[in-house]
């Protein structure tokens, strides 16, 4: 009786490669892990991808243009437009930042400073979403070009 690969699932074909002698235990074993951590990374991104969406819906709607993790007397908290853990929360912000949705900066007494220069508690994320980073240094060249 032979046996079609493509009917087998992904137990069933590791189970037919070890009767067969390709695979040992140990290499089925371990591409069993191998795929239940690839399952796992793929469902935590996909997670993570779902709420750097809902962080970008939930600051386009609003009106605040200061934001940081938790909600401070100068700024909105994430955490009070979406529901996340305060981790999620972080990563979603710093790849949002990388990406250009957000700048991140120190704020003290209304100042902007780099992040550098202040403790974690002075940090902000500013949305800047009428003017995305590449218009805004198209603007700038124009303002300079028009001084002179």
């Amino acid at each position: 009786m032979t046996t079609s690969i493509e009917t087998l699932s992904t137990t069933a074909l590791l189970n037919e490669l070890i009767s067969r002698g390709i695979l040992s235990q140990n290499q089925a074993d371990s591409a069993t892990k191998k795929a239940g951590r690839a399952a796992e990374k793929a469902a935590k991104t996909a997670a993570l991808n779902k709420l750097k969406v809902q962080i970008t819906e939930a600051v386009t709607g609003g009106s605040a243009r200061v934001y940081s993790v938790k909600e401070t007397g100068n700024s909105t908290g994430i955490m009070n437009l979406v529901e996340a853990e305060r981790s999620q929360v972080l990563k979603a912000l710093t790849q949002l930042t990388s990406e250009g949705v957000f700048r991140k900066v120190g704020l003290v007494g209304g100042v902007e400073k780099p992040t550098s220069e202040v403790n974690a508690f002075q940090i902000r994320y500013i949305f800047d979403a009428a003017v995305p980073a590449e218009e805004e240094e198209v603007a700038e060249e124009e303002v300079a070009e028009e001084g002179k």
